[in-house]
């Protein structure tokens, strides 16, 4: 193999790798979506009263809100961003000391190991979307629900926060 025939490859190789990195940057540039991992309610029976939280992506495209399901290429929803009419953002919290809590703080006392740390329990956020006479209930994790929201705020669609505590 002579130094031009190598030199040759490389240059076709780099040629390749450098058409696949612009094509990947234009194709984020023309075509944004920004995705987040949600769970929406979906009842898998509509005859019945089934509801269930489905593992789901929340894609924001340009004028397109559409969630989709992680594992196939299932359209749960999807709707025009001028359609949407009202988006609620609300939060349900468990109260830190609750008779789950004192249980474990009893038996991490008698067994010495941090067992009331699993008591815990996270705030649940949850989304609400109206548009038209379509809706869909989100629930959003803890770490993205302000990017969500800022999402949606951008796009000139207000956000309304409705507080729910639990007892």
């Amino acid at each position: 193999m002579s130094f031009v025939d190598l030199n040759m490859k490389l240059s076709a190789k780099s040629f390749v790798v450098v058409t696949l990195l612009i094509l990947l940057f234009l194709s984020r540039s023309v075509f944004p979506q920004n995705r987040y991992e949600v769970e929406t309610l979906k009842n898998p029976d509509p005859g019945k009263k089934d509801t269930r939280e489905v593992n789901a992506v929340l894609i924001f495209e340009k004028d397109v809100l559409s969630i989709r399901s992680r594992r196939s290429k299932e359209v749960f929803k999807e709707f025009k961003i001028s359609d949407i009419r009202a988006v609620e953002h609300s939060y349900t919290k468990k109260p830190i000391f609750s008779p789950l809590m004192a249980g474990a703080i009893a038996l991490s006392v008698v067994t010495l190991l941090p067992i009331f740390l699993f008591a815990i329990k996270k705030d649940k956020h949850w989304l609400t979307v109206v548009a038209g006479s379509d809706f869909a209930v989100l629930k959003i994790e803890n770490d993205n629900y302000q990017l969500i929201r800022t999402e949606f705020i951008a796009r000139n669609i207000g956000v309304v926060d409705i507080n729910e505590r639990k007892r």
